[in-house]
């Protein structure tokens, strides 16, 4: 290894050529989106287009319209304006912060700052099994960002294997050795991403990092964009009070039209929604792919032990610790402390997306729901008691409506089936009319926002809606239940008997309370 650059990595005589995204995937294509001319997504164009047609006829005739009218009670009327009303202002949030809030932000920082820098720079990057070609380009972007960017870095390398400690050699050699760079490679104990995220983060405090630096998290399938330290890290020099900021998301996804198109759904969902709260300068999450910390926050004891052990008790299942979610739990540390957090719209972290192995488009994506909204339940629970003053308002009342909408989503469903069933089933007819038109306008504000859009979103995002609910209701009774489905790793399976037949029963009798509820609203009169 050349005398420029430190490593505990032992060097090669033969380095293979480094992998970049661009040579994986065309530097020309978008990252998950299909083809435009692709059959598949032609018809699909196609086949939405008759459907919302055919639905936009139904609900405008007059007598169907009539009907609606006649059998729509009016609680359900609130309710379904409600939810809509939170939606739009999601997006009138979005845009103003897209078109005016972070463009002026970003001249001020990009611009303001020309010519200082932050002074250090320190990057952990967890990695477990990773496919050698993804490896490659993950790191080989991350270098190139370092040297670009030209200040002193140190990157740490959470790894699994041997052949990860020679990919790590090959991948610096081929970038050309920058003299800026420190790569330290440390195998993990294999007990899961918080316990290699905390020895990396030791090894980051025992370093004493200069005031003013920052800290990088960034999973080990994930691919930066070229530029994107230098856009992002100017928001830090111009704001003291910065604590961390994360970035765009977008995916590399392996899978048929369907999963590519939840995926895509998901992150645009994802823009929207970082866009609206960045507007108050708080998050709902501090993204695990790829996120940038004030190495102040990251080196506290107390946002390292967060991380490596975190959990809260449960009235039901007593002391819980937190399987998966550290993003949660860094995203908890921050919001305690009142730390302003930002989202850059305007830089991208690619991943590589596919569904667990082995398993078909509603089976994996519920695996991957079970995941994401367990992570989410556990740790709003504790983010509601800090109250509006410490959360912010309006972050808080989006705290609140996590918790509110997975209720609130399974009234029109239940409604529509108990009009079916007693009235007439063409209301269920109805009701999937309005699913179709009101989900299309919901994606295309999506599209609008994010700048693609697919012809099965609308599908999707109702899939994601009414079964997301169920799910969320599940685990709301089962905070026990965790998995991590990279590592197979899962939580929960052992509990006692009647612990489980209490949280069943809970369950069940929540649903038969809404059944009740929705049949009160459905009455005559009402």
């Amino acid at each position: 290894m050349a005398s420029r650059a430190r490593t505990t990595i032992p060097p090669l005589d033969h380095p293979l050529p480094v992998v970049t995204l661009d040579d994986l995937y065309g530097s020309e294509a978008q990252p998950e989106a299909a083809p435009a001319h692709d059959p598949a997504r032609i018809v699909g164009f196609a086949v939405l287009a008759a459907a919302v047609l055919w639905s936009m006829i139904l609900l405008l005739h007059s007598s169907t319209l009539a009907g609606i009218l006649v059998a729509v009670p009016g609680m359900y009327g609130l309710i379904s304006m409600w939810r809509h009303s939170w939606t739009g202002l999601h997006f009138i949030r979005a845009t103003l912060y897209l078109r005016f809030a972070f463009p002026r932000h970003a001249r001020r920082a990009r611009e303001g700052t020309a010519g200082r820098k932050v002074p250090h720079i320190h990057v952990v990057v967890t990695s477990y099994n990773i496919a050698a070609s993804h490896f490659r380009a993950v790191y080989a972007a991350l270098f190139r960002n370092l040297a670009d960017y030209g200040v002193p870095s140190v990157v740490i390398a959470s790894i699994t294997r041997d052949r990860d400690r020679v990919l790590l050699e090959q991948v610096l050699e081929g970038c050309g050795v920058p003299a800026n760079i420190e790569v330290v490679a440390q195998f993990q104990k294999g007990d899961g991403k918080r316990g290699a995220l905390a020895h990396a983060l030791r090894s980051v405090a025992r370093r004493h990092p200069p005031p003013g630096a920052v800290t990088l998290l960034l999973d080990g399938d994930v691919v930066i964009e070229d530029g994107a330290l230098a856009k992002c890290l100017p928001f830090f020099v111009a704001d003291p009070a910065l604590g961390a900021l994360t970035t765009n998301n977008d995916a590399v996804t392996d899978g048929d039209m369907v999963t590519r198109s939840w995926y895509s759904l998901r992150y645009s969902q994802r823009h929207v929604l970082m866009s609206s709260l960045s507007l108050s300068e708080r998050l709902l999450v501090l993204t695990g792919r790829f996120s940038i910390y004030r190495s102040d926050e990251v080196i506290r004891p107390d946002f390292i032990d967060i991380i490596e052990s975190d959990g809260f008790s449960d009235w039901l299942y007593g002391p819980l610790r937190f399987l998966t979610g550290d993003d949660k739990s860094a995203w908890f540390a921050l919001l305690k402390r009142r730390a302003k957090m930002l989202y850059i719209p305007d830089v991208k972290a690619i991943g590589f997306e596919a569904l667990p192995q082995d398993c078909n488009f509603v089976t994996g994506s519920t695996r991957l729901l079970h995941r994401w909204y367990g992570n989410m339940l556990r740790s709003n629970v504790r983010a509601l008691r800090l109250g509006p003053i410490t959360c912010g308002p309006f972050t808080w009342l989006c705290i609140l409506d996590q918790r509110l909408s997975m209720w609130t989503a399974l009234v029109g469903p239940t409604l529509a089936l108990m009009l079916s069933l007693t009235v007439s089933p063409v209301f269920l007819v109805y009701y999937l009319a309005w699913v179709l038109v009101s989900r299309l306008i919901m994606s295309g504000l999506q599209g609008l926002a994010w700048g693609r859009f697919e012809p099965l979103w609308p599908v999707l995002l109702a899939y994601d809606q009414i079964w997301g609910a169920l799910l969320k209701t599940f685990l709301q009774f089962r905070l026990n239940r965790q998995s991590w489905t990279r590592q197979g790793i899962r939580h929960g399976g052992g509990t006692a008997a009647i612990k489980n037949f209490v949280a069943s029963g809970l369950h069940v009798g929540s649903l038969v309370v809404l059944c009740l509820a929705v049949a009160w609203m459905a009455r005559p009169g009402s």
